[in-house]
């Protein structure tokens, strides 16, 4: 098997491999599993309180979602599209994915929860995952745009010569 034909099948595998993990954290999530139990101990509200809570408390994983399926996506596209372009959306979507899940779990989750209980708890919740999160997803759209400016270039270089 030639080295092409061995990485098209990697991506084939991890493709695969993506959309499992991106199933079973979807479910996870709408099961409620994405760090508030369904009857949280310290809520003074009722139902509409708990599920409020729980929609804010997903809004990180939807970043992290979307973040999956751009990779999943772009594996799929790597087998037969111009590598270049490929590479510039999927770091793109990723960064994108990464960079928002990354800034409401930092942000909007502690906020919006505080909020909903009535103003108990942290303004800013200091999580190292999500700030490192949140910088990583910044510098994958950075180097997407260094990816576009390279291919602009060659096309440019294709053209003169």
């Amino acid at each position: 098997m030639s080295i092409p034909d061995r990485f098209r099948q990697q991506c084939r595998w991890l493709r695969i491999a993506t959309l499992v993990v991106f199933c079973g954290l979807f479910l996870l999530l709408a099961l409620g599993a994405g760090g508030l139990p369904w009857f949280p101990a310290r809520t003074d509200g009722g139902a509409g309180t708990r599920l409020l809570l729980m929609l804010v408390r997903l809004l990180p994983g939807l970043g992290y979602l979307w973040a999956l399926w751009a990779v999943q996506r772009a594996l799929g596209d790597l087998a037969g599209r111009l590598f270049h372009a490929t590479l510039a959306r999927a770091l793109r979507h990723i960064g994108v994915g990464v960079l928002a899940g990354a800034l409401l779990s930092v942000f909007a989750v502690t906020n919006l929860s505080r909020w909903i209980l009535g103003g108990h708890g942290s303004v800013l919740y200091f999580d190292l995952s999500g700030i490192v999160l949140g910088v990583v997803g910044a510098a994958l759209v950075l180097l997407a745009q260094v990816i576009d400016r390279a291919r602009a270039l060659q096309a440019e270089l294709d053209e003169i010569l």
